[in-house]
């Protein structure tokens, strides 16, 4: 296929035309037009888009043969891989629907998943294997387990896809736009884990969002290399990769995040894309690597998850000397639902630093009352979204249960309110809201005036039970320096916020616990610093 005829067939793809339905008819489309370009490094191995369809294509032709039905999940437990994404591509264009499992987890909370999930089949890394057995026993529903590989040895993975042939599934398939392509489950920071259902339809869209916002994703293409690290088990992981894949870009694939190996790899692949979490940063521009590793293939680094400080933000703009894009989103939305361009990362503009920036086009984002009001600028609510890429529904023992919902707006349960230019600022989860003497609290507001601290490494803001205020508000914090005293944190705080918002208490850790994705387990901080009745 010639140059122009090829561009006319990707802008065909990605509005959804020439017969795109899907991720893997993507990634097939990126097989036919660029068959020898690499898609994947993976500890030492390479892949072509040629390859990876195929193997997909075998994958594919095996699940049909495990009498896995259109619709049916299948577990898969491993950390990030070739393997994982010739198995997600090939259980995609098998009208099965992949659960990704967070490797950290127990095998009882691995159990809970799986059961809630009705999965019949689970692919394991040969590292998990000794789960299989209690699995088995735990899981009614588990018929088929095979085993992927890992650094010492290959699994039945391998075997099992290369004696499948590779001219597609065995049977008739066509996936319509509002089956389920992915269910990822959420990571429990509130409770029991939610099955979000997303579907072909909501993925392509997010595709669409991505070609239409050129300020946010200027014109990617083959020529990006890209690292894949974040955790395959989150949206995040998965999603950022299907993105750089469905354009022919070259995709690092790393285990899991390190910054050190973060440095290595931008130097030796020409890096031009990233997308790490604010701790990550900070981690890179301390690591001793970094002054002598040259960076400068990087065109763009895109942060979220997590908040970033003021010093943190201004540190990257001037260590990585690229591009800064924020991100925020959510599992439910598929994704991103605002960003914050690289033009409004503006150091002579500092309050925009402190937003999300503007929602994506085509997502109507409002800022909510409690019974469903649209609230004026600057007043503070709850951040509701209205967007083609929101899920299916959670998924709960083989039913879809409608999300929580505000009419047609999707209610995030994040605050957040609208400055009189359009721009979004998160203020915190509403469930993390403090009630303290009868005023509400937002945690992230003292932990982003805490942060501008040079000796606050990292900090999390709870509320605690009290009886003279019903909650009091406890900051528990991890220094750089031992040098750092509560007296001198709390008069800093104090300068910068109301005296009612100040924390009651502070307590020096050694690490705050947080999710794959970055986030602080709040909840885990309020059960360890509760008093036990």
């Amino acid at each position: 296929m010639n140059g122009a005829a090829g561009s006319k067939a990707l802008a065909a793809g990605h509005s959804g035309d020439a017969g795109i339905v899907t991720e893997a008819d993507a990634l097939h489309l990126q097989a036919t037009l660029r068959p020898e370009h690499v898609a994947i490094h993976f500890k030492g191995r390479r892949l072509t888009y040629g390859e990876l369809d195929r193997r997909a294509c075998r994958v594919a032709a095996g699940i049909a043969r495990l009498g896995i039905a259109p619709g049916g999940r299948v577990g898969v437990l491993t950390k990030n891989s070739d393997e994982y994404f010739e198995l997600l591509f090939g259980l995609i264009r098998a009208g099965s629907v992949p659960v990704p499992l967070n490797w950290r987890l127990s095998l009882p909370e691995v159990a809970v998943i799986l059961n809630d999930a009705g999965a019949t089949t689970l692919f394991i890394q040969r590292s998990f294997a000794d789960m299989v057995d209690p699995l088995r026993k735990a899981v009614p529903t588990l018929r088929n387990v095979l085993i992927l590989g890992d650094d010492a040895a290959e699994g039945q993975f391998t075997a099992w896809r290369d004696e499948q042939p590779d001219s597609g599934v065995s049977r008739p398939l066509r996936a319509a736009p509002d089956d389920v392509m992915l269910q990822f489950y959420t990571s429990g920071t509130t409770g029991r884990p939610k099955g979000v259902q997303v579907t072909h339809r909501a993925s392509r869209q997010m595709r669409r969002l991505e070609v239409a916002d050129r300020e946010a994703f200027a014109a990617w293409g083959p020529g990006e290399v890209a690292i894949v690290a974040l955790p395959n088990s989150h949206l995040s992981g998965t999603s950022w990769a299907l993105q750089w894949f469905a354009r022919g870009a070259t995709c690092v694939i790393q285990e899991q995040v390190d910054a050190g190996e973060f440095i290595k790899a931008i130097e030796e692949f020409r890096v031009t894309q990233l997308v790490a979490v604010p701790t990550v940063l900070d981690l890179m521009i301390e690591h001793p690597l970094r002054p002598r590793t040259d960076l400068t293939s990087l065109k763009t680094i895109y942060y979220g998850s997590a908040p970033i400080s003021p010093m943190l933000l201004e540190k990257s703009l001037r260590t990585f000397n690229c591009e800064l894009v924020q991100l925020y989103g959510m599992t439910e939305t598929n994704g991103v639902l605002c960003y914050l361009s690289p033009e409004d990362h503006d150091l002579r503009r500092p309050h925009l630093l402190r937003s999300c920036g503007k929602p994506y086009p085509m997502v109507d984002l409002k800022i909510m009352g409690p019974e469903g009001q649209q609230l004026p600028p600057r007043q503070i609510g709850e951040i509701c979204v209205k967007t083609p890429c929101l899920m299916k529904g959670y998924w709960s023992n083989g039913k879809t249960l409608q999300g929580p919902m505000h009419g047609e707006y999707f209610r995030t349960g994040d605050g957040g309110f609208k400055d009189e230019e359009g721009f979004v600022y998160l203020v915190d989860r509403i469930k993390d809201m403090i009630v303290s003497g009868g005023e509400n609290i937002y945690p992230a507001e003292i932990e982003n005036v805490a942060r501008e601290l040079t000796d606050v490494k990292d900090i999390a803001v709870i509320g605690v039970p009290s009886e003279r205020w019903g909650e009091a508000v406890m900051a528990v914090v991890v220094r750089r320096s031992d040098d750092l005293t509560e007296k001198q944190l709390l008069d800093f705080v104090r300068t910068r916020i109301a005296g009612y918002k100040v924390p009651k208490s502070v307590v020096f850790v050694q690490s705050l616990p947080h999710n794959a994705s970055g986030k602080v387990l709040k909840r885990q901080l309020r059960e360890q610093f509760t008093p036990q009745q």
